[in-house]
């Protein structure tokens, strides 16, 4: 038997898929319907237990698990199929099953055990085996559910509506494409084109406009697909596939965190969820202090980020707050907590979108699509969609073309003529092309920041529908314990996207009839989450077994670890004082808390919650006893003004190794935000494109 490969075959499939029917599994009538939305026919409910029954049963389950598997890198493959033979070895598998009996003739109930085992094991490695069976399951069967378990939950799956608010027109605006060439080795020389800018995110906005209003023209390069806000209509299972990087599955390699990047036209602008909050003093002063960045210790800086804010209409006009929202609000505000509103992108208009995070159907959200790119498209600057640039051409310091390779066809083909050459592919893409195109800046790929989050859930009981999907994602923030060290790194508390397959990942599990009576209780529950400025530091870098896959090297320290238990404390404290019947934590290890107190009649002070916090504040998040999350990607190509020792590239965004390559990205922040990226992304880019404005004017002189 070997061991260690990286092919998965069948069989490893098969037995995942047996622990996969341990986690979730079939049912009773008795054990859902008081969770079961009320909505949902009792003529239907038998029917339903019949039918949305244990993974094995659904068809597409095993060919989604297979796709999961083989996006992430060779070595999590290999780990994988080493895990799987091990399990399927009568010699073997009982040093990590405890048992003679293969996993695959265990009946469910044996399986339930042996996974409660592995969940509250002393070994790492049985807990970490825990948590890759559960999130990869969990976040396939939510998003595999059929109609019936949507119906049953109270979640429409899409958004229905066809506009957000009374007479509005949606903007039915369509880029428009270059062709791309057909044939392997052919060469498009473009002199016409001043700069080429890879990828089409916030970064790549930015410059891309910034360029066009002073003359310039650019080729916008981006690996994903164009949609037009018209097809914006995707359920979780088809917009997370079609706009996220990897299809929204790719993780670190301990496993222990799961990454959210945007990938299609459009980038994360696309599929974010319109928080607009500016970089915190404390980070701009530290980026002086540390790094030498003049300029964002200066009114160029204010500058950047108030054009940014203008441009985008930012505010918070016309925000509703969605159930989970006001829990921050006017918890918050009970308890003399720091809270706010978050200024939303959305040009001051109603936003009621809780389906954003798979594109913005009113094209209400101030994407790059929908604003930063407008006034290129319309001055003479091209785009190619699904267009992946393999290397970056250059010699002797200059770069003087890029190796593209069509993403549909495998055709590959040279691009040459600009001047300049922007990299806009974010923080995971960036290094990496930049580590293909030769370049050896030890800080290229160095240094990733990523926001670890978790997340603290509510049940408010059977009174409460929540229906986060008619509102807004995000709107509110407290930033109570955000400074734990006096130097920014703490935890936000914001409200995490309330889709069911999101919800459910930071759930703890503790049987499948639980598993069960949560996902039915969706529209009970709220759920806040905790957003670390990470201390916490990793790295990225090719799979050079898997071109499209990445090695991404992370682990969240002990201080990440402690903000987000003091976080979780403090959104407990507006849980429940807004009445949430049970506060449920995303480590198994913590007891659940439950009052049936009234709202109103509820103090801080109360004996039972005050019992109940502080057993929990002598807690911890312990190495896999839950997964953690990131969709905020940072700092792996860091701008320095104090030369290639402490980043990638100089002050004006220019690569050290390279006098025209610029990148403008998330990626040159020197450390993490400690906010929502979007804004300084923006700003920073902002910045890098009138530097090369600068610098393609003097060239036009000369």
């Amino acid at each position: 038997m070997v061991f260690l490969s990286s092919k998965i075959e069948d069989s490893h499939l098969d037995t995942f898929i047996a622990l996969s029917d341990g986690l979730v599994h079939e049912t009773s009538i008795d054990n859902i319907k008081d969770s079961i939305d009320p909505e949902f026919p009792e003529d239907k409910l038998r029917e339903y237990v019949e039918s949305f029954t244990r993974p094995s049963n659904i068809p597409e389950f095993k060919d989604a698990v297979l796709q999961t598997l083989n996006k992430n890198s060779s070595e999590s493959a290999k780990m994988f199929t080493f895990v799987m033979n091990l399990l399927d070895s009568r010699i073997m598998a009982p040093m990590v099953s405890g048992s003679t009996t293969l996993i695959r003739d265990m009946t469910l109930e044996q399986r339930e055990k042996l996974l409660a085992s592995w969940r509250d094991s002393n070994i790492a490695l049985r807990r970490k085996l825990f948590r890759s069976v559960y999130a990869i399951t969990i976040a396939t069967y939510t998003r595999l559910a059929n109609d019936l378990h949507l119906q049953a939950v109270g979640y429409p799956g899409r958004e229905l509506r066809d506009t957000a608010y009374e007479k509005q027109v949606v903007d039915d605006f369509r880029y428009d494409f270059m062709e791309k060439p057909t044939a392997d080795g052919q060469e498009l020389y473009l002199p016409y084109i001043d700069a080429i800018i890879i990828g089409s995110g916030c970064g790549a906005g930015a410059v891309a406009h910034t360029l066009s209003e002073n003359g310039f023209k650019s080729l916008i390069l981006e690996k994903g697909k164009y949609f037009s806000n018209s097809e914006f209509n995707f359920d979780d299972l088809d917009g997370v596939t079609n706009l996220f990087e990897g299809g929204g599955t790719i993780s670190t390699t301990d496993q222990e965190t799961f990454i959210l990047a945007g990938s299609n036209f459009g980038g994360g602008s696309t599929v974010n969820w319109s928080a607009s909050l500016k970089t915190p003093f404390k980070v701009r002063k530290e980026w002086y202090d540390d790094f030498g960045l003049e300029f964002v210790a200066s009114e160029v800086y204010d500058k950047c980020q108030q054009y940014v804010c203008d441009k985008m209409h930012v505010g918070t006009d016309k925000i509703k707050h969605s159930f989970a929202n006001q829990v921050i609000m006017e918890g918050g505000a009970k308890l003399g907590y720091a809270v706010k509103a978050i200024d939303q992108n959305t040009a001051g208009q109603e936003h009621p979108c809780g389906f954003c995070h798979v594109g913005c159907k009113f094209g209400i959200k101030q994407s790059t699509p929908n604003n930063w790119f407008r006034e290129a498209a319309v001055t003479g600057s091209k785009f190619m969609e699904q267009v992946k640039v393999v290397q970056i051409l250059h010699s002797k310091g200059i770069a003087n073309g890029v190796l593209c390779q069509d993403t549909v066809t495998g055709v590959k083909f040279k691009i040459t003529g600009p001047r300049k050459y922007i990299v806009s592919g974010g923080s995971l893409n960036t290094p990496v092309i930049l580590q293909n195109s030769g370049f050896k800046n030890r800080h290229i790929g160095k240094n990733l920041k990523l926001h670890p989050v978790s997340v603290l859930t509510g049940d408010f009981g059977n009174d409460v529908r929540a229906k986060p999907y008619e509102n807004s994602i995000m709107t509110s923030v407290c930033t109570e314990v955000d400074d734990l060290d006096g130097k920014a790194h703490g935890a936000k508390i914001e409200t995490v996207l309330n889709a069911p397959f999101l919800q459910q990942a930071f759930l703890p599990w503790f049987s499948s009839d639980e598993t069960r009576r949560s996902m039915l209780r969706y529209n009970n529950m709220v759920s806040l989450l905790l957003i670390t400025r990470d201390k916490s530091s990793g790295s990225i870098r090719a799979d050079p077994d898997r071109p499209d896959a990445f090695i991404i090297d992370y682990h969240v320290n002990k201080f990440d670890r402690h903000a987000l238990m003091v976080a979780l404390l403090t959104a407990a404290d507006m849980l429940y004082i807004q009445g949430a019947k049970k506060i449920i934590t995303p480590l198994p290890n913590v007891p659940i808390f439950e009052s049936d107190k009234l709202k109103y009649k509820r103090s801080i002070e109360d004996v039972d919650y005050v019992e109940w916090r502080a057993a929990v504040s002598k807690m911890k998040f312990y190495p896999y006893g839950t997964s953690f999350g990131t969709a905020h990607q940072m700092a792996s190509c860091r701008m320095s003004g104090k030369g290639p020792k402490y980043g990638a590239c100089d002050e004006r965004g220019r690569l050290f190794e390279c006098s025209n390559v610029y990148v403008a990205d998330a990626s040159i922040m020197p450390t993490a935000s400690g906010a929502n990226p979007m804004i300084t992304t923006y700003a920073l880019s902002r910045y890098v494109g009138l530097n090369i404005v600068k610098d393609l004017t003097t060239k036009a002189k000369l």
